[in-house]
């Protein structure tokens, strides 16, 4: 068993019998210090979520809430993207984000204010003799057989790449 933290599930599927994978992110809450000529200097905070599976980068509205679980080693997924890809990544999201609010002559500075590595429920369980996946923060389903598909290769889902 490992002790790991996870962002809080809003989501759960209706049934006793239920299994997760815990999927990687880093969140990163970020202040931008913008300088501006003739007008007064402009700080935001910004809240990337950097997916460490498939490095893409999303916005938040302020800093998820985490709960630490202790989980068997085998129910996570192992992040493919580096710490300094992540922080990469975060501070380019959030320049491209900032830029199309503030007109400045100079790219912001960025302090990171917090980070945590996280990982994000995704339950597994069965109905109607269907296996399923619940996103647990958004709570969209997902059939299992349609994203492994019957020959192991078609993907359409949260985990495909």
């Amino acid at each position: 068993m490992i002790k790991v933290k996870v962002m809080r599930p809003i989501f759960h599927p209706y049934t006793e019998e239920r299994d997760f994978v815990l999927y990687p992110y880093h969140i990163f809450h970020l202040r931008l210090f913008y300088r501006r000529l003739g007008m007064k200097d402009k700080v935001m905070d910004y809240f990337a979520y950097v997916d460490l599976y498939r490095l893409g980068a999303e916005r938040g509205d302020d800093f998820i809430p985490l709960e630490e679980w202790n989980v068997d080693e085998r129910k996570l997924m192992e992040p493919l993207v580096d710490y300094e890809e992540a922080e990469k990544k975060a501070f380019e999201s959030a320049i491209t984000w900032g830029n199309s609010r503030v007109v400045s002559w100079w790219l912001p500075r960025i302090e990171v204010v917090r980070e945590e590595m996280a990982y994000k429920v995704f339950w597994i369980y069965e109905r109607n003799g269907e296996k399923l996946i619940m996103d647990s923060l958004d709570g969209k389903e997902y059939s299992l057989s349609a994203m492994v598909g019957k020959n192991g290769r078609s993907c359409k889902g949260p985990f495909c790449r």
